[in-house]
């Protein structure tokens, strides 16, 4: 296989603000049109009404994909949103169960409204079923779809914890599961905002969808982490930043190939699955591009910024640590005390005059300048008798 990015003097890193600005760009799009527009709930949470209705003969296994297409179109017909599924025995599949949304308003109730859309429905579908009958219909409150919503933020949030004492675990430190997490909560935050925008419907698939990701991204993530704690032992020398730049590059052609393989599978569910799963496999879709973004473009770079900070105060603290175990220099005063008086000494009393010197010297306490001085004197009188005897 050939590595388009291996070797590449690409400084993805260096880069990391402008990777931090799209992804802030998306989130902030996405919470906006969240906050105006809001979330088109589905029928799973918000309750609704369930409407059963018998065929007149069993659907036939080959004809079941076409008998929903005419179902959803008598309920077009009739302009009622909502969901249909063929149902039945074990044996024989000859119920049609037709999940609408019941939104009450001022004056009306969702009994009346339920008794209206029944009305229509049946109309719509006697016209595209023939012999078909209303054998049930009941209102379904929005009770599960809270206790449906609430689980789903607790298998998100538990997701997420569980991944962040793992990865804790496997690298011994916090910023590594940090970074991951924060990807995480990056890409449930851009499905999110990709559903406001576009209104599409948040039902129970999408929770599937939303865990389905976390799971891949997090996967892609280790992969890379995994680069860098490799690199870091192979390459001393090099500051963790470049470290982690290499690491991309070297992992950049895996994550891009399996990025690949997997939309285009996604992108032929959702032109050819039929309408129930474009929901579920358009927000895979979404995912799946999150997840390969933040684990090249956020993960690791949130880890480099982490890095960077505990570099910047262990240098800190090591110069501070040097700086106070610097010992400082003592000035102390000079000593004010009488010259000494010389006596005449004859010419050729060089060397006796020398000893005498050297012994009043060291027998007087000397000041630190003036025992270097003294010193030196010494050493120049050795040297000179040295030259005295060579000649």
């Amino acid at each position: 296989m050939v590595d388009l990015f291996r070797g590449r003097k690409w400084d993805l890193v260096g880069q990391r603000n402008i990777w931090f600005a799209i992804s802030l760009l998306l989130i902030l799009t996405g919470l906006v049109f969240w906050r105006v527009r809001g979330l088109n709930y589905g029928i799973d949470f918000t309750g609704g009404g369930l409407v059963t209705y018998q065929f007149a003969e069993p659907i036939d296994p080959g004809t079941e994909t076409a008998t929903l297409a005419r179902a959803r179109e008598a309920l077009g017909a009739a302009e009622v949103d909502g969901l249909v599924q063929i149902a039945g025995t074990a044996t024989e599949k000859d119920q049609l169960l037709v999940r609408t949304r019941v939104v009450a308003g001022p004056g009306r109730s969702a009994s009346d409204i339920l008794g209206e859309q029944r009305g229509s429905l049946l109309a719509s579908l006697s016209t595209a079923f023939a012999g078909i009958e209303e054998v049930e219909s009941q209102l379904v409150t929005p009770v599960v779809s809270q206790e449906l919503i609430r689980n789903a933020i607790y298998a998100v949030a538990w997701g997420c914890i569980f991944i962040l004492v793992w990865i804790r675990i496997r690298y011994f430190d916090f910023k590594w599961a940090g970074s991951a997490v924060l990807a995480l909560l990056h890409d449930v935050l851009v499905l999110i905002g990709v559903f406001a925008i576009t209104q599409r419907e948040i039902n129970s698939p999408f929770v599937a969808a939303a865990l389905t990701m976390v799971g891949y991204s997090v996967h892609d993530t280790i992969v890379i982490f995994d680069r860098i704690r490799e690199n870091l032992r192979l390459r001393k020398g090099d500051t963790f930043a470049e470290t982690a730049n290499i690491s991309l590059l070297e992992t950049m052609a895996r994550s891009v190939n399996t990025v690949l393989t997997v939309l285009l599978v996604l992108v032929a569910v959702y032109l050819l699955g039929g309408a129930s799963l474009r929901d579920f496999t358009f927000a895979l879709i979404v995912g799946v591009i999150a997840g390969a973004y933040s684990s090249i473009f956020n993960a690791s770079q949130v880890l480099v910024v982490l890095k960077n900070r505990e570099e910047a105060a262990l240098t800190r603290r090591r110069a501070a640590k040097v700086q106070g175990a610097r010992p400082r220099a003592r000035v102390r005063p000079a000593a004010s005390r009488p010259a000494p008086v010389r006596e005449p000494v004859a010419a050729g009393s060089t060397e006796a005059a020398a000893e005498e010197g050297e012994a009043a010297e060291a027998e007087a306490p000397a000041e630190p300048g003036e025992e270097r001085a003294s010193r030196a004197a010494r050493k120049k009188l050795r040297a000179g008798r040295k030259r005295k005897k060579r000649f």
